[in-house]
């Protein structure tokens, strides 16, 4: 019999392996036109179909009142959060308003926060610190009137003869330890002047020595004689600040608010004081948070002592020059003193040669 061969040769040959096709290059985008050229047609080609297809897919808009709300509120956090806030923003009346409502030391702080708060306060500040007098310290302003400047004498004639050596030469002989001297080169030098300069430098050296008064500490006297240099800085001082005071409404606010203030300081220490028998403003505790000089107006002791030097000040309760109590009401010198006082002056001084004979 013959022998079988392996069954390994009776089987089906294998298929030779199937090599992968190899991937061709990345081809160019066939256009519009090679396509047509393979199925046979034959034209023109359109250069508007030879652009790339750009995805245009948007995220849909929500549209719902939820989303609409949430969207508002975020526009405003954002609007609240970059945009500032000026004065020019709010309406001139409410913000007049408001200024109006403040003291002079408020619109002294506002100028100091910003340049547009300081440029605003320079233009407006001397218009609503006259409004703010009028409201809080009427009483004060009538018993405090500022002196006249030179330069707001309209008459030159008049101007010319209140500058010369004759009128101011009369007062550089009056020399006060506390009170700084008239500038007679820039303020009127009349009697009435004199006496309104006098009262503002006193006042602004009053209020200086205010915490010594309240401690009970004794104010540094001065030998007859002698000008130590911490009173002639002193003095130079309050100068300047009553200078500012005649030119400036609100810094003569501040004088007056100032002045308040230690008129108040002065009341309860009197108050408290039990060697003091005399009459008393009443003061309460209304009156201080209103910070107006109301309770000045009723019946109160009058200013008849001038104080001549600052030993007064211990037992000085309310400096009102200026003005008396007749037929139950407070009745205030009258402003025009200042051109009384000044044509009786230059009268004298500067007679017109010939008009006494004629007169006579």
């Amino acid at each position: 019999m013959p022998r079988v061969a392996d069954r390994k040769s009776w089987r089906k040959p294998a298929a030779p392996p199937v090599e992968a096709p190899q991937t061709p290059p990345e081809a160019a985008p066939r256009s519009h036109y090679h396509a047509s050229q393979h199925h046979g047609h034959h034209h023109d080609p359109d250069p508007a179909l030879d652009v790339e297809l750009v995805d245009h897919t948007e995220r849909l808009p929500l549209r719902s009142k939820r989303t609409r709300r949430l969207e508002e509120k975020l526009a405003r956090k954002k609007r609240t959060a970059t945009t500032p806030l000026y004065l020019e923003d709010m309406p001139f009346e409410i913000l007049d308003a408001i200024l109006l409502c403040c003291q002079p030391r408020d619109l002294f702080a506002m100028s100091r926060i910003s340049k547009g708060y300081r440029d605003f306060i320079k233009q407006e500040g001397s218009r609503i610190a006259k409004s703010i007098i009028e409201r809080r310290y009427p009483c004060l302003a009538a018993c405090f009137l500022r002196p006249v400047l030179l330069e707001n004498i309209q008459d030159l004639g008049v101007r010319r003869h209140m500058g010369h050596p004759k009128v101011t030469s009369r007062v550089k002989g009056h020399m006060f330890h506390h009170i700084p001297t008239i500038r007679g080169e820039l303020v009127c030098s009349c009697p009435t002047c004199y006496h309104r300069w006098n009262a503002l430098g006193l006042l602004v050296d009053f209020a200086h020595w205010q915490d010594f008064l309240d401690k009970g500490e004794a104010i540094p006297r001065i030998p007859f004689g002698r000008r130590p240099m911490w009173n002639k800085v002193l003095l130079n001082r309050n100068m300047q600040v009553v200078l500012k005071g005649i030119r400036d409404s609100l810094w003569y606010a501040r004088i007056l608010e100032k002045h308040l203030e230690s008129t108040t300081r002065a009341i309860r220490r009197q108050v408290l004081n039990k060697s003091n028998k005399r009459q008393h403003y009443r003061l309460t505790d209304q009156d201080l948070q209103e910070g107006t000089d109301h309770f000045l107006e009723a019946e109160g002791p009058p200013t008849i002592d001038y104080p001549f030097h600052r030993d007064s000040y211990y037992m000085l309760e309310a400096y009102l020059p200026n003005r008396s109590w007749i037929d139950g009401k407070w009745v205030y010198l009258p402003a025009s003193l200042h051109e009384r006082d000044v044509a009786g002056l230059i009268n004298s001084l500067f007679p017109v040669p010939g008009k006494e004979e004629a007169e006579g």
